[in-house]
């Protein structure tokens, strides 16, 4: 890296709740950090936010664009109505070098489009993933209790080889962003043993099962997720966006189970008020806000995108999250892998 001060752009119109909870987040961030700050959208209401907050103005500044493409508009269609979209021109000012990493929380369809217009793919990169940082029961005891799961939903079908760059990817991202320093891999399948699933899940199996620099440990099954047997978890994209919304579904079930049993019995109360510390303790370990959202790799740049819902927090959270990734300088490990991994490949 350069002693160059690292760039950040932000679609400050993206997201259910744009540009309050994204101008407050990048204000949040001016304090902690001697990264810039493009805000790029609307520029009357982003200064009305900035009112609102205290923040260091050498590091925020403005990029007016009228345009936006809300959560209700078809990704595709915006796209091309609106070139100048706040998401489309975060996108160019990366590609141009005027950033260095870009953060969203807007339409994942319109942030995937906008780098797929704009950015090029890591060489060797036929297909990007969308990943999510998730709570486990940590079975590996590590330091944190979250694995990566990708893709969840940026492809539906996927070559063994774009498996295998997907292993690449999250391997460099648990590696730099959250310190694992040799993570565990597994494929996503409908079973343990490696003769099973289709042919592109045999074959990705005896890749990643073949590669020194990958510590592979074979299939997992859905049920294996949450207990965080692996580190890095590759699924196809189907496959995986059914997992993740299987799993936040989950959750949402466990919250209206408990609201059920507070209005039940007596009994059940004193247990849900026995259990509430508990709780408190588990939700505040399993925080994933404290990621801020979910990379889009295979890019070859660094972009955030985080939650349409997030909090400020967890917006300032991304932002810090795509500067980490520019220092330590994530896509470069990348493109190295891959491109090893190419290479060994053809001969």
């Amino acid at each position: 890296m350069t002693n160059k001060p690292i760039t950040i752009a932000i679609d400050a119109m993206g997201g259910d709740h744009a540009p309050q909870i994204t101008v407050e987040g990048a204000c949040r961030m001016s304090l902690e950090t001697s990264a810039n700050l493009l805000l790029i959208g609307n520029e009357v209401k982003i200064n009305a936010e900035l009112k609102k907050h205290t923040y260091n103005k050498e590091r925020i500044k403005i990029v007016h664009t009228p345009d936006e493409i809300t959560m209700e508009d078809s990704p595709r269609i915006a796209i091309r109505e609106k070139p100048n979209a706040s998401v489309l021109l975060a996108a160019k000012l990366l590609n141009e070098g005027k950033a260095d990493a870009m953060v969203s929380a807007g339409s994942t369809g319109a942030v995937i489009l906008s780098a797929a217009i704009h950015i090029e793919r890591i060489p060797g990169v036929k297909r990007t993933a969308l990943g999510t940082i998730y709570p486990t029961y940590n079975e590996q005891q590590r330091e944190n209790i979250f694995s990566l799961i990708l893709d969840i939903g940026a492809n539906i079908t996927n070559t063994p080889d774009d498996l295998v760059h997907f292993a690449y990817m999250g391997v460099s991202y648990k590696k730099k962003l959250m310190h694992v320093e040799s993570p565990t891999v597994a494929l996503l399948n409908i079973g343990a043993e490696e003769y099973k699933g289709n042919d592109t899940m045999k074959k990705a199996y005896q890749l990643l099962a073949s590669r020194p620099d990958i510590n592979f440990i074979g299939n997992i099954e859905g049920n294996d997720l949450v207990k965080g047997k692996a580190d890095v978890v590759v699924a196809e994209g189907m496959i995986g966006n059914i997992a993740v919304k299987t799993m936040e579904g989950t959750v949402e079930a466990v919250k209206k189970l408990a609201k059920m049993a507070l209005k039940g019995k007596l009994i059940w109360k004193f247990g849900m008020l026995c259990l509430s510390g508990g709780i408190k303790k588990i939700m505040k370990i399993a925080n994933y806000e404290e990621y801020g959202g979910a990379p889009i790799l295979g890019f070859n740049k660094i972009i955030i995108k985080s939650h349409g819902r997030s909090t400020a927090r967890a917006f300032k959270n991304g932002i810090k999250v795509a500067i980490q990734a520019v220092t330590d300088d994530m896509i470069g490990i990348m493109r190295d892998s891959i491109s090893q991994f190419e290479s060994e490949k053809e001969k």
